[in-house]
């Protein structure tokens, strides 16, 4: 029974909607991943700053304390002044009663005179009143020299006192002012944190949505070229198998190991298959996929009963610049796990996703293809480079 044709649009406006969702993806994805980077960096600038305050707060405290203890200190000073200058006017008391006695021992010693033999030994005491006299003026004298120098010295401290409290009161200023900045400047850093997650978090969602969007658009290609593959496939009469054989080496596309088999021979439409490896020569049926909407396309021919796949025609270049025919895809990858291709393929189903193609990673869809008589004789490939795609 021919299979249903569905209406494909044939052109390469699909292989380049593909692309352009997979450059769309890449773009989405670093921007949200410098949005992330954005964010984390604020977050580190944003705990800097929150250290820088509190230092700051502490220096503005210390500086506070300073403030208060020259302070404390000027007015200690100003007590010592205080104090030294009531000794002085102590010092000039003594001073007076040191010259007034003096002057009466002065007085005493005439009188003496005068009173001839009998005020003798009151003038030898009057003598030593005077010489006593003498001494204190001379001791007061001194002590007010000191206490002047003292003075001289407390006056040079307060005002350096003063001095230290202004430039220490100044320096407090200075620190409120900054720390006020500096927690002016961490309440805007809060802010600009706050958007720039807000920012990141959408990034990293347009991300995912384009993401998405990009899957579904490589998707859509696949399957619309898939469609377009599997029609100019009926068209060209359909696939079977001869009754003549051709002898072939083939090799594991994971492995790379070879050996030689000897596959029936495979008919398109009603002439046998030639497997061309040039691509400057036309390839029949891949060509005209590729031709119409862009990408690779590789017709697959069943190798053994396991249901490994081999290369009979296709788009795909190797390394050495050939069409990558005869290099089949085992049932069973080179780790023991079965290829998720042909799972599928083998169970009848549809496979869409990654897939590893010559060697290079692709986005791609494969399809079983069989006889007349229902048989699974191969299966068709089309798909586009990951790296394509962003």
């Amino acid at each position: 029974m021919p299979r249903p044709r569905r209406k494909v649009e044939q052109d390469s406006s699909l292989e380049h909607a593909a692309q352009q969702a997979g450059v769309l993806t890449q773009a989405s994805r670093e921007v949200s991943d410098t949005s992330q980077q954005a964010a984390e960096s604020l977050s580190e600038l944003q705990s800097a700053i929150t250290d820088i305050s509190s230092s700051t707060s502490r220096a503005s405290s210390i500086a506070e304390d300073a403030v208060r203890d020259a302070r404390a200190v000027d007015e200690r000073i100003a007590a010592l002044q205080q104090a030294s200058e009531s000794i002085t006017e102590m010092v000039r008391l003594i001073s007076a009663i040191s010259q007034q006695s003096r002057f009466l021992a002065l007085n005493a010693y005439v009188e003496a005179a005068r009173a001839g033999d009998v005020g003798r030994g009151f003038a030898v005491v009057a003598d030593e009143v005077k010489q006593l006299a003498s001494r204190t003026a001379q001791a007061a004298e001194d002590i007010g020299a000191q206490i002047e120098a003292v003075q001289s010295e407390t006056r040079q401290a307060v005002s350096a006192i003063q001095r230290i409290s202004g430039t220490l009161g100044s320096i407090a200023d200075a620190q409120d002012a900054i720390a006020a900045a500096v927690e002016q400047q961490r309440a805007a850093t809060d802010r600009v944190v706050d958007n720039v997650d807000r920012a990141a978090s959408g990034s990293a969602r347009i991300s995912r949505a384009v993401a998405e969007l990009a899957d579904s658009q490589r998707l859509a290609y696949v399957r619309r070229a898939l469609t377009l593959a599997q029609d100019l496939l009926d068209d060209a009469g359909g696939i079977s198998l001869g009754t003549g054989t051709r002898p072939t080496t083939v090799t594991d596309q994971a492995t790379s190991t070879s050996h030689r088999a000897d596959l029936p021979e495979l008919v398109l439409g009603r002439a046998p298959l030639t497997w061309v490896d040039d691509p400057r020569r036309p390839a029949p049926l891949v060509d005209d996929v590729v031709a119409q909407v862009g990408g690779t396309c590789t017709l697959f021919q069943r190798l053994d009963d396991a249901g490994a796949m081999v290369r009979a025609a296709t788009t795909v270049v190797n390394a050495a610049g050939r069409r990558n025919i005869g290099t089949f895809i085992a049932p069973v990858n080179a780790d023991g796990t079965r290829n998720p291709v042909l799972a599928a393929v083998l169970a009848g189903q549809l496979y869409t996703g990654p897939a590893t193609v010559a060697g290079k990673p692709y986005f791609t869809a494969y399809a079983g293809v069989h006889a007349p008589d229902g048989a699974l004789v191969g299966m068709l490939y089309v798909g586009l480079p990951t790296e394509a795609l962003g």
